[in-house]
């Protein structure tokens, strides 16, 4: 479904990707965790060029894009296979919950608004915030906002949905309901990659887990045994100091 090959980025002379490597197959969740500053916001970004990348080739879906000779419509192309949840929400302030939603399937899908609503009102329904529909961003808890956020992604039908580090910007009571939402769509054969802080949740929710430091791949494998019994030293340093703090 997504396969990254040799992908490369440098902000001048900081290189911040270094030949990153890795596929997702169909229906799987891939978790990209590692310490701040390692590129893993970057990645995702670069994923659907959010940043450009300076070299590689990424795959979604049947779509490949050759980095160093991308058209924007090839751009174009990709970003329609996939949708991003970011950190801070991303709402339209002045749209209700519904509108958030609709917006773009009415805007770039070309879609009637009936159908839009009633496409957003079932996501709305499926992320627990159909009684919010009318109400606006403002009125709504940061957790809302994110789920309101997700709603939105669902409802392009995407074949990807990045997730950049869902719940840094909630109060930690509000966590849960975001990620339980997330466990909730990984059951549905829906393709996910997210970037998180929250070990606990990669561990439960992901097939495959990545872990980055320093620009690079250090680490991949199933979550029971990266977590478990990681192989490399830099890997099992992060993973000790994260134990400790529990």
């Amino acid at each position: 479904m997504i396969k990254v090959n040799q992908l490369k980025k440098s902000f001048n002379d900081l290189e911040v990707l270094k030949d990153i490597n890795f596929e997702v197959k169909r229906g799987e969740v891939l978790s990209i965790i590692g310490p701040s500053g390692s590129g893993k916001s970057t990645l995702l970004r670069c994923l659907n060029f959010l940043e450009t990348p300076n070299a590689g080739t990424i795959t979604i879906d049947g779509l490949t894009v050759d980095v160093e000779n991308v058209k924007k419509q090839d751009i174009q192309q990709l970003r329609k296979k996939s949708a991003m949840v970011f950190q801070n929400y991303n709402l339209f302030k002045n749209k209700t919950a519904l509108q958030n939603v609709t917006e773009l399937l009415i805007v770039t899908k070309k879609m009637p608004k009936a159908e839009a609503e009633k496409i957003g009102m079932e996501y709305l329904a499926q992320v627990g915030l159909a009684d919010k529909a009318n109400k606006y961003p403002v009125t709504l808890s940061g957790g809302q906002q994110q789920r309101v956020s997700i709603a939105r992604a669902l409802a392009l039908n995407p074949s990807v949905i990045l997730f950049d580090e869902p719940t840094s910007s909630l109060d930690p009571e509000l966590v849960s309901e975001v990620l339980q939402v997330i466990k909730q769509i990984s059951t549905k054969d829906t393709t996910m990659i997210i970037v998180t802080h929250e070990m606990d949740f990669a561990r439960e929710v992901s097939d495959n887990v990545i872990f980055m430091a320093d620009g690079y791949i250090v680490e991949e494998g199933h979550p029971s045994q990266l977590f478990g019994n990681p192989q490399q030293a830099r890997t099992k340093s992060f993973i000790q100091q994260l134990n400790e703090k529990h």
